[in-house]
């Protein structure tokens, strides 16, 4: 399956091999996935979790296990106030891992703090979903499972952790930096963090207390996230984050490719 992507090789701008690779990664990956579900022999491939929970905790016990690099592409990211796994990253990058991620624009959107709290983020194609750690070993994206939850899979396989670089190497180039370079993120650590609490419902007081800062600095960071999402009012503030519909995203800000003149939508 490498050789028909590595013969698409210098055609186009990357974009025709990337879709190739992608596809041959996943026919493998769903190939293993039933395989392992069916009780037959998948060596150097095993679940790693089912469900959001499961695959976090997954991830976070592998943290530990990067030497030198941490390279990861997910399609979109939503905000999730729950979800502890940019702690994570921050405990990869002070270990002097190279910490890495592309992600489609569309996270823009459904993740409005990404590149405040993932400031190495990169938008750009992001059709898989998988981490490469050391260029060895992969955690790549299955399946759903019989319940309808997302699978993680751990792969140290050749097959599977070549076609991983191939769809990383072709999805980088085509990559642009969230941050550009210099430029500071749109929130701080602690707005982000007000952020967070303010989702959930957390009073301007609790906040300004677990901070160990002035109810007028949380009024401060609260102001700052309003006028940079665009929210009329603190309610707002969490509607915006949560990302709302589909629906909406594409009213406001459009469909993520234009309507092909003589082509019908969505093909």
């Amino acid at each position: 399956m490498t050789g028909r992507t590595e013969r698409r090789a210098g055609q186009g701008d990357g974009r025709a091999e990337l879709r190739a690779a992608t596809n041959d990664l996943a026919v493998v990956a769903t190939r293993l996935a039933t395989d392992w579900w069916e009780g037959a022999p998948t060596p150097g491939w095993r679940l790693l979790g089912e469900g959001m929970v499961q695959i976090e905790e997954g991830l976070t016990a592998m943290e530990p296990t990067a030497r030198r690099t941490a390279w990861s592409m997910q399609p979109t990211l939503a905000f999730d106030p729950a979800n502890h796994m940019n702690v994570v990253d921050r405990r990869t990058v002070a270990r002097g891992i190279d910490l890495r991620l592309i992600t489609s624009e569309r996270t823009l959107h459904s993740h409005p703090l990404v590149t405040s709290e993932l400031p190495h983020v990169r938008f750009g194609p992001a059709p898989s979903r998988f981490m490469l750690i050391d260029d060895v070993t992969a955690v790549v994206g299955g399946p759903l499972s019989e319940a309808g939850y997302s699978t993680a899979w751990l792969a140290t396989r050749d097959d599977i952790v070549t076609l991983v670089r191939s769809v990383w190497g072709l999805a980088w180039p085509l990559s642009r930096p969230g941050n550009a370079d210099g430029a500071e993120p749109p929130f701080t650590p602690r707005q982000c963090v007000v952020a967070r609490r303010v989702v959930v419902g957390v009073k301007d007081a609790s906040i300004a207390r677990e901070l160990g800062v002035s109810l007028r600095t949380v009024a401060g960071d609260i102001a700052h996230l309003m006028d940079v999402l665009g929210a009329r009012t603190r309610a707002e503030v969490g509607l915006v984050l949560r990302g709302g519909s589909e629906r909406r995203i594409e009213t406001q800000h459009g469909p993520a490719r234009p309507r092909v003149e003589g082509r019908p939508p969505g093909t």
